[in-house]
């Protein structure tokens, strides 16, 4: 009863204040609902946007700084879950650090495919450069990198015949080239670090496909593998050319030798066929599938060959590009 009294009043008052601006011409007293239809019309007038015109636009630089440190929570949260892993070596990463980095993963992946691919030439911009491996899942990788993983310090453990380093993968967009680069050593024989370098030469061409993404895919064609830049150890140097010995002419070219060591493998017929490529009448080069981009940025990229079923985890190589 009460509730319908009140109501009745504030209607009679706004009844009576408008009849008397009609009458004689005065302004009506001021009600809450009149104050803010004089605010939400000065607003308008002044060019202020109004709660209808808000937009995502309105907030874009908000919006934008939002997306960045999300992106970098992210990249830094599959980066760490990485580690200790030795890039995914057989037999050294249990199935809850194997959980951790495919969640990491898959997160960034649906953070990027959310966003607006705003960038024409993708490739130019940021899949051109040198990438450091710290993840696989490539089998001919993982066991490969079984030799990476140092022996226990005990004196009866001798050191692995060879001990893999750092793998990269360069990308020239320029010449559709891709490098791929394996370092490593031999104990005692060659330098500890990049003793000597494996490289194997591809090129590669956009896929024409529209059941996937093609402007993130591409065909690779392996053409060369390159043994290279080889740095043999002091000791190896000493058994060569003792420093207590003058050096002969033997002594010196067989140095040069070994600096100047270089051969390359040429991928083509057998060879090419035995790795799973090129076709019976001996064409250059050894096809081996598509490699798949689900992801990349400036400082990670993740990829997915398809004849391995492996996945690639890598970051940018920065050092390398001053």
């Amino acid at each position: 009863m009460s509730l319908s009294l009140s109501s009745a009043n504030t209607y009679s008052s706004t009844a009576q204040n408008i009849a008397l601006c009609a009458a004689g011409g005065g302004r009506p007293k001021t009600t809450p609902t009149l104050t803010l239809f004089r605010r939400y019309s000065q607003r308008r007038r002044r060019g202020f946007p109004t709660r209808s015109s808000l937009t995502s636009d309105t907030f874009s630089d908000v919006n934008d700084d939002e997306r960045k440190r999300k992106r970098a929570v992210l990249k830094e949260k599959l980066i760490e879950s990485c580690r200790g892993t030795y890039r995914g070596a057989v037999g050294f990463s249990n199935d809850r650090e194997r959980e951790d980095i495919r969640n990491a993963k898959e997160a960034l992946e649906t953070f990027g495919a959310e966003e607006k691919e705003e960038e024409k030439d993708w490739m130019r911009n940021r899949l051109n450069g040198r990438w450091k491996l710290i993840y696989t899942t490539a089998l001919d990788v993982t066991g490969l990198l079984v030799f990476s993983v140092p022996p226990p310090p005990l004196p009866f453990f001798p050191p692995p015949p060879i001990v893999v380093g750092d793998i990269f993968q360069e990308f020239k967009t320029d010449a559709k080239e891709i490098v791929n680069e394996i370092r490593a050593s031999v104990p005692w024989v060659l330098e500890e670090k990049d003793g000597v370098i494996l490289r194997v030469n591809a090129t590669y061409k956009g896929v024409d496909d529209s059941s996937i993404n093609s402007k993130k895919a591409l065909e690779l064609v392996f053409q060369e593998a390159v043994v290279s830049d080889v740095r043999i150890s002091e000791l190896t140097e000493t058994l060569l050319a003792p420093a207590i010995l003058p050096r002969s002419e033997l002594n010196q070219r067989a140095l040069l030798f070994l600096r100047d060591f270089e051969v390359r493998f040429p991928l083509f017929g057998r060879a090419a066929r035995a790795m799973g490529g090129s076709d019976e009448n001996g064409v250059s080069g050894a096809a081996v599938g598509r490699y798949e981009f689900s992801y990349c940025d400036e400082d990670v990229l993740i990829g997915k060959a398809t004849g391995s079923q492996g996945i690639f985890i890598f970051t940018k190589d920065h050092q390398s590009q001053m």
